[in-house]
């Protein structure tokens, strides 16, 4: 007896699952990592703030937007390879493992107040960008599915294709609202966060 086959909304959940529970041990790997990585990891994360996070700080908004939006791009990518499951899963997670070791090692280079820094230095932005990457991982993944089963169905149309991939595109297109916010957030209201904070 052949197991049942699973609806496009039973599958797109399942990938859903998979990959939130792919980033949370990404996060949690990462806070492993910067428990591991002692005082020079903190030395450099302290010079990277008052470099890059502290008022007066040269981090333009588009330099900042291209920073997260390269991520999206390579996440969204690979829906179109056929290596693209394990190269926007690579992506999502390298994302979590940063999140996760860098807000480990706020906490372990400022004590108490780096879990304020924490909350008011990255978690406003991550708020917004960790939705996006974990929707456009999702995405990737089901459309990139979706189209290894069109390639073997013999009834699969060249306009079902087109479809489909207009589709991810406009999805793509939507995915850069949240960067765009998140961009705004970082360099409008956290250098004033952590200037008064450090």
């Amino acid at each position: 007896m052949y197991p049942k086959k699973k609806t496009p909304a039973e599958r797109g959940q399942m990938i859903f699952m998979i990959v939130c529970l792919s980033f949370l041990l990404g996060t949690v790997g990462g806070a492993v990592a910067a428990n591991l990585a002692g005082r020079s990891g903190e030395e450099t994360l302290v010079r990277f703030l008052q470099e890059h996070l502290t008022a007066g700080g040269d981090s333009s908004f588009w330099y900042t937007f291209w920073k997260y939006m390269k991520y999206d791009l390579l996440i969204w990518a690979g829906g179109w390879l056929s290596m693209g499951v394990f190269i926007s899963g690579c992506v999502c997670l390298f994302r979590g493992i940063s999140l996760g070791f860098t807000a480990a090692m706020l906490m372990a280079s400022y004590g108490g107040k780096g879990v304020w820094l924490t909350i008011l230095g990255i978690l406003p932005q991550n708020l917004l960008l960790i939705p996006a990457y974990v929707a456009m991982t999702t995405v990737a993944v089901y459309y990139l599915f979706a189209w290894g089963e069109e390639g073997t169905r013999k009834g699969a149309s060249k306009r079902e294709k087109r479809r489909r991939q207009t589709e991810y595109c406009i999805l793509l297109a939507a995915s850069v609202l949240p960067i765009v916010v998140a961009s705004g957030v970082e360099v409008g209201l956290i250098p004033a966060f952590m200037a008064y904070l450090t």
